[in-house]
């Protein structure tokens, strides 16, 4: 008996910042360039990821991911699961994690509210159990032009814990290309540079 599947659906991802950022936390002191590759078939996705880090433990993190998108109830809702792996590693270090992602959305004409949820048992490097939760709106200025805003919280075991905030402009020039730019900062912000307020650009072709 085979699984009657939906025809797949390749699709690559390059992404370039000028900083990287994770969970409201500068990833990088320079550039960062991500290329995600992902296959949907129908609601489910399988993915792979690789991106540059600043570390002394490691110059990149790669991951596997299965994603389930679903419509309900007027809702967005996505769950996923994402192996991840730090490559190039220069130090010892927690090298690999498993991470558990829930997002929903809805659409309410131009403006879209948006809560996701990020877990960790035991967090890359020397962090452990990691949760994030973020919340925020977007609002459609103009065809293919969004303003947008987050505040997010992380507790962490083995880490310091934070308060995050980021607020942007997306416009997407063509169907593949879509430029942004976005403001971060957090309330630890004397922690260090990684928490420190700025400006980012990003640039994004997806094919």
């Amino acid at each position: 008996m085979f699984i009657d599947l939906p025809p797949p659906e390749p699709s690559l991802e390059i992404v370039v910042a000028s900083r990287g950022y994770s969970k409201g936390l500068a990833q990088t002191d320079g550039a960062q360039l991500l290329a995600r590759g992902e296959v949907a078939f129908g609601r489910v996705s399988l993915g792979a990821y690789w991106k540059n880090i600043t570390s002394s433990s490691a110059d990149g993190e790669a991951g596997v991911q299965i994603a389930v998108r679903a419509p309900v109830a007027g809702f967005d809702l996505t769950g996923s699961v994402t192996y991840k792996h730090y490559t190039g590693i220069e130090a010892p270090t927690d090298e690999d994690t498993f991470e558990f992602v829930a997002s929903a959305s809805r659409r309410f004409g131009a403006v879209t509210p948006r809560v996701s949820a990020t877990f960790s048992f035991d967090d890359l490097g020397g962090t452990r159990e990691s949760l994030y939760l973020e919340g925020g709106l977007g609002y459609r200025v103009a065809p293919g032009a969004t303003i947008s805003a987050n505040v997010g919280r992380r507790e962490r075991s083995n880490g310091t814990d934070y308060t995050t905030f980021n607020a942007g402009i997306s416009y997407q020039i063509v169907r593949q290309v879509t430029v942004e730019a976005r403001y971060y900062d957090t309330a630890e912000s004397a922690l260090g540079d990684a928490y420190e307020g700025r400006a980012v650009g990003v640039v994004r072709v997806r094919f």
